[in-house]
């Protein structure tokens, strides 16, 4: 997996752990989650101390020519894009029907390799789904109301993404895990919990 350099730490590290950032059409970074938008980009590690150094260090002016909005109004943008990215991921791995929701469905289709558990789930009912799913990782990052929408209910508790059977499968995947885990560590940096707008104060 290629690799990139924080403008903030002079770190290299994964992409998958970093945020690119371009200059958009009014002359501000803007936010390139997928990685496809054009211009030089400014690659910065995914952690709140990276994006406030370098915005006090004015690494965006020097990197790619671009201002940078009100940090604490950046933070809070930067969360909802992230959620909106996972929340994509997810339901494109519903579509290709690797992703399955609801306790009952999980119990009946086998072994899954991650589980989306909403933070108000039963607890024993969650116990009971990694016992017996022999699930690789776990996320709570999702609330019920999300997980619902991935998989086209009004709230569901529980989803489950399936073993990839080919390379596609596996691309998307690893792409749901990653976001996830790119979503999940930046929340924390930010002395946030998972939730839509929750930080904790």
């Amino acid at each position: 997996m290629s690799e990139r350099t924080c403008i903030a730490t002079g770190k290299t590290l994964p992409r998958h752990n970093l945020l690119r950032f371009v200059a958009g059409p009014d002359g501000a970074a803007t936010l390139d989650l997928a990685e496809k938008l054009p211009g030089r980009g400014a690659w910065i590690a995914a952690d709140k101390a990276a994006l406030q150094k370098a915005v006090k260090k004015g690494h965006f002016t020097r990197t790619i020519g671009a201002g940078f909005g009100e940090i604490d109004a950046e933070i809070d943008r930067i969360k909802h894009l992230m959620r909106d990215r996972v929340i994509a991921c997810a339901s494109m791995a519903r579509r290709a029907g690797l992703l399955i929701g609801g306790a009952g469905k999980l119990l009946a289709g086998g072994q899954c390799t991650g589980l989306l558990i909403a933070p108000d789930a039963s607890e024993r009912e969650a116990r009971r789904l990694q016992s017996r799913l022999g699930t690789s990782w776990v996320t709570n990052c999702l609330s019920a109301s999300e997980i619902g929408q991935i998989c086209g209910r009004e709230s569901l508790a529980f989803a489950g993404l399936l073993a990839p059977e080919h390379k596609a499968q596996e691309n998307l995947c690893r792409n749901l895990h990653l976001e996830i885990a790119r979503m999940e560590g930046f929340y924390a940096s930010a002395g946030c919990n998972q939730q839509p707008d929750g930080c904790i104060t």
